[in-house]
């Protein structure tokens, strides 16, 4: 081994209070973890600047931990897209209101909700616990209750005994928040004690609609963070306020790390190749996702053949078209598939043109077809479409096309 080498993973191994052979086997362990050859002098280099990051990383934990509560972790890594932030109370409330409408008795019987009326000026609540009704006044209306009858209300109920962990849920049978924003971001990382990895980053209420954070972009930040399920969770008042884009740090800070020897292309097809789908599949791969349990999320990539950035005012996204790179098209009319439709939210800027190849990550959908009066056609669909969370151009070509002026954006002339 290069003397250098060994002198610096030995003075790496002093800080870190390891002894040399520890931490020669953390070396030789980052080197093949990165498929380095540490007999060739350059990757033998590479190697120990990863080793050098480890370091760094590892005396930052250990200098915030004095600062910092032990809840929580620090990870580096990136965003390779977000769901948009949704109100998880809106659709049921609405299906509540629905079901007790329909039958009363079902939602009060399934713990679902409690009935409060207006008696002498008061309140008073109705609900099942334990499968007994129970009855009491109170002296208001939470925010959440929902007018049903003149002078009476349903109040939705956390109806949740139990977690999955088998904690219980202390709120079970209390009153349901009349709004509760959530927003799920797919994260690929790795904290001081692993290597990168595949996360879910889920925000609440606040922090998930004031996400706004750029896809594919390296950067620093601070959640709890649950390996067996492969979750991350963030931390009111802290996970924003953590989130450091690695480009804008000090390159001589002990905070930044040094990217070179990374690939997010990679990174992506070895956390995330379960949701990798090819494009000329498209439609296969979404039928069979429909039929399974679990996350639905679409990985795939293609040439980027139009583009149209006028935003719908409604939904706020723009759309773009993409085909497969090596699809063999015939001369004949038939031979030319309908190019896939990418639908981009207003989050996500598009800074490349036509002919641009691309990796999209989002989730795959499929309407049916209509006819004219717009009745339902019978067993036609319209080709799968993306609804996208994240976008990273392998090649960037060109320019995006500005959006034009409709005719009903110039009515005033």
């Amino acid at each position: 081994m290069n003397e250098r080498i060994e002198n610096e993973l030995n003075g790496l191994a002093t800080k870190l209070g390891k002894t040399n052979e520890e931490m020669m086997e953390k070396y030789n362990e980052i080197a093949s973890s990165n498929n380095l050859d540490t007999d060739n002098d350059r990757q033998a280099m590479v190697a120990l600047t990863l080793t050098r990051n480890f370091v760094r990383g590892s005396l930052k934990g250990a200098s915030s931990s004095t600062q910092r509560s032990s809840f929580g972790n620090d990870a580096f890594g990136f965003i390779v897209g977000a769901e948009p932030a949704r109100d998880v109370q809106e659709w049921r409330r609405k299906t509540l209101l629905s079901d007790y409408r329909s039958n009363p008795n079902t939602p009060f019987n399934e713990e679902r909700c409690a009935e409060v009326v207006l008696v002498d000026g008061g309140y008073e609540k109705s609900q099942v616990i334990d499968g007994e009704v129970e009855t009491k006044n109170i002296p208001q209306l939470p925010n959440s209750a929902i007018e049903v009858d003149e002078d009476k209300w349903i109040v939705p109920i956390d109806n949740i005994k139990a977690f999955m962990s088998g904690d219980k849920n202390p709120r079970y049978g209390k009153p349901l928040p009349a709004e509760e924003f959530r927003l799920r971001a797919h994260l690929i990382a790795k904290t001081d004690s692993g290597d990168y990895q595949y996360w879910t980053l889920g925000l609440k209420n606040e922090a998930a609609k004031s996400f706004n954070v750029d896809c594919f972009e390296w950067l620093h930040l601070n959640a709890l963070f649950n390996e067996d399920r492969n979750a991350a969770y963030g931390i009111k008042g802290r996970t924003l306020g953590s989130l450091q884009y690695n480009k804008n740090l000090d390159p001589e800070s002990d905070l930044y790390v040094d990217t070179s020897s990374l690939s997010m292309e990679d990174l992506v097809g070895e956390c995330m190749g379960d949701w990798v789908a090819d494009l000329i599949e498209i439609e296969d791969f979404h039928t069979t996702q429909a039929q399974n349990p679990g996350m639905k999320l679409c990985i795939t990539d293609g040439i980027v053949s139009s583009m149209n950035l006028n935003r719908n005012e409604k939904t706020g996204n723009c759309v773009l078209w993409i085909e497969p790179a090596d699809a063999n098209y015939g001369f004949d009319e038939d031979d030319l598939p309908d190019s896939t439709p990418c639908w981009i939210p207003s989050n996500i800027d598009i800074d490349f043109g036509v002919g641009s190849d691309v990796i999209i990550v989002g989730r795959t959908n499929q309407t049916q077809k209509k006819d004219e009066d717009g009745n339902y056609l019978e067993d036609e669909y319209n080709p799968v479409s993306l609804n996208v969370y994240g976008i990273l151009p392998r090649v960037a070509l060109g320019a995006p096309q500005e959006a034009v002026a409709t005719d009903e954006e110039i009515n005033y002339w």
